[in-house]
């Protein structure tokens, strides 16, 4: 998830925030090195064993000339009649490399009321329930203790 935009000295900015696990594939080797990449996902890891949904976030500026024979290629992504969705994510993924991690976030996603009670009552009916998520398997854990998916007895 990315924008771009022109910041008020002139210069081109791609923002970036993301699952911490496709973020770090697009991180550049300075940031890859560093000690904020250790130390925030040391956070991610904390906050998502909370129960929190956690991205992280990063950024590149972008050389005019190399946006601009980008944006052509996103222009003409666009445009096209088949398989445009797969044509716009491949240019994409072209822009969005060599990212300078700049922290995480970290929110609570709390629950509808009733989600726990409403699935003990569905599998009470004998209704087998699964979950797909993409969420971090901390998190995850997390939200479906608090859901009633999970008890002490499936640990």
């Amino acid at each position: 998830m990315s924008v771009i935009l022109r910041d008020p000295k002139g210069r081109i900015v791609l923002m970036c925030k993301g699952a911490d696990s496709i973020i770090k594939e697009r991180l550049n080797q300075k940031s890859l090195n560093g000690s904020v990449l250790k130390n925030t996902q040391d956070y991610v890891n904390e906050y998502a064993e909370g129960g929190l949904r956690t991205l992280f976030l990063a950024e590149r500026i972008i050389p005019e000339a190399e946006y601009n024979a980008w944006n052509e290629k996103a222009k003409q992504a666009r445009l096209a009649i088949k398989d445009r969705d797969q044509a716009v994510a491949a240019v994409d993924e072209l822009i969005e490399v060599d990212l300078e991690l700049v922290g995480c976030t970290a929110i609570e996603d709390r629950l509808q009321d009733e989600v726990a009670e409403t699935i003990q009552f569905i599998k009470s009916a004998g209704v087998k329930v699964w979950v797909l998520t993409g969420d971090k398997i901390e998190t995850a854990i997390n939200i479906g203790y608090s859901a009633g998916l999970l008890d002490n007895s499936m640990a």
